[in-house]
């Protein structure tokens, strides 16, 4: 399963429990839960390939925010990729005119000390010296699903070999 911005959505993205109809194709697979997709529309749950193959579009669903300039990147994030395991309405960032790739829910592990965890905050409506309480929240051991995390995430992004990180609690 691969998707040209999200790395790991076996991992990562919120998926059905177990097999399920897909509501677009009635493909019987571990779907992703589109519950919580807004759009014009509402279905339960769509496979990877309806997913990739841009079957949203249509149905006016968006499974992630971004700043979309009308490109080819900001139309796949907004509809044929995963939406990113968020509590809140988390937009998809924005670097240096690029969208970067969704890595995982961050860890310690993801990050060789406090000050390359503090140097790849995407700096918006915060500073690092508001944020830096976060890196003794981070889970010390990595990750390897979204429900091992806790109520505070840090979502990990990758842009041309860097290490971004933006964040979200409930």
């Amino acid at each position: 399963m691969e998707f040209e911005f999200f790395r790991y959505p076996e991992k990562f993205a919120y998926r059905v429990d177990e097999p399920k109809p897909c509501s677009v194709c009635s493909k019987i697979e571990l779907c992703f839960d589109a519950g919580g997709y807004p759009g014009i529309n509402d279905i339960d749950c769509i496979c990877s390939a309806c997913l990739k193959a841009g079957a949203l579009i249509e149905l006016e669903i968006e499974p992630n925010m971004n700043f979309d300039d009308g490109s080819p990147a900001a139309e796949t994030i907004t509809y044929k990729t995963p939406g990113l395991p968020t509590w809140q309405d988390t937009g998809w960032p924005m670097i240096n005119g690029k969208f970067p790739i969704f890595e995982c829910i961050a860890s310690a592990e993801d990050f060789t000390d406090k000050n390359d965890f503090l140097s790849s905050f995407l700096e918006e409506d915060q500073t690092k010296d508001d944020i830096e309480w976060l890196w003794d929240r981070l889970p010390k051991k990595k990750l390897n699903h979204y429900n091992e995390g806790g109520d505070i995430s840090v979502y990990l992004f990758s842009l041309e070999g860097k290490k971004y990180w933006i964040w979200d609690a409930n």
